[in-house]
């Protein structure tokens, strides 16, 4: 593998999404801690909740309809996780890399009904500092989670963050996701007033070079993929191809500028008149969620797309890539990536949907097909393509394999 090595690092701190792998150090030295998908023992998630979450997430709620909808109520939250060490001596947590967030936020044992499947236990920790800051979080639906900020040491690989501060939990309302133990945001600090664990591996020179980069596997090949911490792993990358930069536009969230959408011959730039349309990166999101106005236009490209209720849906084994060009370069989301599950009449859920806002949240939706680089020190976001074999994919679910109750009731409101 040939792993791009940022300042003065020797070994970077990288996470592999790699389902039952087994902790390795190849001989390149790069240490690989195993991550996997997140399989809930609940109801497999729908892309209409996954959806609800982003709203959710970003408080993008229209409607009252929508903040009280049981799909909220119930979502789902993370498509990855991965495991991070948290105390001394440490504890293994589950948590998700989240860049459109800045929280380090973790289930503890002084909450007995909360989410995860092995909450943080500080008593066990000798090198824990104890807080009695307070935070909380608290969602238009009634749900919410909320705790105290206390620090801890922070492993990954190599790598130990002191005096991280951390969001712990002590309580939270029902129907959280159970597979995770919390989040480990990736944005910038300031959306919380808070230091993120990167911005930690900065301030304490564990890194010269403040930049992350993520590579997401799809289902189709087996998952895989890594997040790699002073890093860029070139051999993900397809040959010949560069790294292309942009600068973010606003350091809170990773907000870039997109120049142009271009399906089947349209070019939402044209169409607008408009040089460009806000973004936010967020490894976080799984679906392409953006302005109405986007929402409709692309749709419209899509011959037999339509609206069900207050939800786009796509001919399941329909044509056209989604290009999204920034900075000149077009990165492209093959039409397999761009319908989801089915729900009838040779109709998938589509991975475009809308929101409030004004602005778009480029979720897994593309990220998987492209590889990313968080450039935190010179605030900017790197897109390369992803070479052929990491890059494949599958047709949505076959007809005769859906049998749920969910897509039989769509299926007669159609």
């Amino acid at each position: 593998m040939k792993i791009i090595a940022l300042g003065s690092i020797t070994l970077a701190a990288a996470v592999a999404m790699v389902t039952n792998a087994e902790n390795t150090t190849p001989s390149d030295g790069l240490l690989r801690i195993p991550l996997a998908r997140s399989e809930s023992s609940r109801l497999k998630p729908d892309s209409t909740q996954l959806w609800y979450h982003t709203l959710h997430k970003y408080g993008l709620f229209r409607t009252k309809s929508e903040m009280e909808s049981q799909a909220v109520a119930e979502m789902p939250l993370f498509d990855y996780y991965g495991l991070v060490d948290i105390g001394t001596p440490s504890q293994t947590v589950k948590l998700q890399f989240d860049t459109g967030s800045s929280r380090f936020v973790v289930s503890t044992t002084k909450c007995p009904d909360c989410s995860g499947t092995s909450p943080f236990n500080s008593d066990l920790s000798s090198s824990y500092r104890p807080g009695v800051e307070p935070w909380q979080i608290h969602y238009g639906d009634g749900s919410f989670a909320e705790g105290f900020i206390a620090e801890d040491k922070v492993t990954l690989g190599p790598i130990s963050v002191q005096n991280q501060k951390l969001n712990l939990v002590v309580s939270e309302s029902p129907n959280f996701d159970d597979t995770v133990d919390g989040v480990l945001g990736l944005s910038f600090g300031v959306i919380s007033g808070s230091t993120t664990l990167f911005e930690n591996m900065i301030k304490q020179e564990l890194v010269d070079q403040g930049v992350f980069s993520f590579f997401f596997g799809k289902r189709s090949i087996n998952g895989g993929g890594e997040v790699i911490f002073g890093g860029v792993d070139m051999d993900r990358i397809e040959p010949g191809s560069t790294i292309t930069y942009t600068n973010v536009t606003e350091a809170t969230h990773w907000n870039i500028d997109i120049q142009d959408f271009l399906v089947n011959g349209g070019s939402y730039a044209k169409y607008k008149n408009k040089a460009h349309i806000r973004a936010i990166v967020d490894t976080g999101t799984t679906l392409l969620v953006g302005p109405e106005v986007w929402v409709s236009w692309y749709h419209n490209q899509i011959a037999k797309a339509r609206r069900f209720r207050n939800i786009w849906v796509v001919p399941c084994k329909g044509t056209g890539t989604l290009s999204v060009v920034i900075e000149g370069k077009s990165f492209v989301v093959p039409y397999e990536d761009l319908a989801r599950e089915y729900i009838g009449f040779g109709l998938c859920f589509s991975s475009v949907q809308s929101s409030s806002a004004d602005y778009l949240i480029l979720g897994d939706v593309f990220l998987k097909n492209n590889y990313v680089v968080f450039d935190q020190a010179e605030k900017r976001v790197g897109f390369a393509p992803l070479k052929a074999e990491d890059k494949k994919v599958t047709s949505p679910a076959a007809v005769s394999e859906v049998e749920n109750a969910a897509s039989v009731r769509v299926q007669k409101e159609l």
